[in-house]
């Protein structure tokens, strides 16, 4: 890995993408990023609103600047939103990008999702976890293109900061990045 590293953390809404990623940019000594919060700054509303006022497309549309805006920079871990590691319109993929999938079970998701009620839009409704499920069955293919995957299920977020870290480590990022150009032990 180059000096150009970036850690985008991918996966379904409940995964655990908005509470890992500030641990481990944290330890990595890295800005962190939420793309949903960019999106809903650059539209000047919150998500909800985004799809009341112009559906899905809209979001996207937001979500790609927001992408657009983050793409290519080095030493910032980003948390996406669900839908965006399936998206075959954006370029996912540039030197230094890591992609981490954040694996979870929709009925878990759905938990964790519970006592956000509303604010995700796609996940709204009747039953969460089937659509949950029914989102992971359109999108497993493309999180499958990630070069890390960690298991969240029964998992705390600073155990799953540790997984992400560990495995990158695995993949040759050097351990000078991994610690912001400090040594821990």
């Amino acid at each position: 890995m180059t000096a150009r590293t970036s850690v985008w953390l991918v996966g379904l809404s409940g995964a655990g993408k908005s509470a890992v990623g500030p641990r481990v940019a944290r330890r990595l000594g890295w800005e962190f990023v939420d793309l949903d919060d960019a999106v809903a700054a650059r539209a000047g509303e919150p998500i909800p609103e985004i799809f009341r006022r112009g559906g899905e497309a809209r979001f996207r549309r937001f979500e790609a600047e927001a992408t657009a805006g983050v793409a290519g920079r080095g030493g910032v871990v980003v948390s996406t939103g669900g839908g965006w590691m399936a998206r075959r319109d954006l370029e996912r993929s540039w030197p230094g990008c890591v992609r981490v999938w954040l694996q979870v079970e929709p009925e878990t998701a759905a938990a964790r999702l519970a006592a956000a009620a509303g604010s995700r839009p796609l996940v709204s409704g009747v039953d969460p976890g089937a659509s949950l499920a029914r989102m992971l069955a359109k999108r497993r293919g493309a999180y499958a293109e990630a070069e890390v995957a960690v298991e969240t299920d029964g998992r705390g977020p600073d155990e799953v900061a540790d997984l992400v870290l560990e495995r990158l480590r695995r993949l040759g990022v050097p351990e000078g990045e991994l610690t912001g150009g400090r040594r821990t032990t």
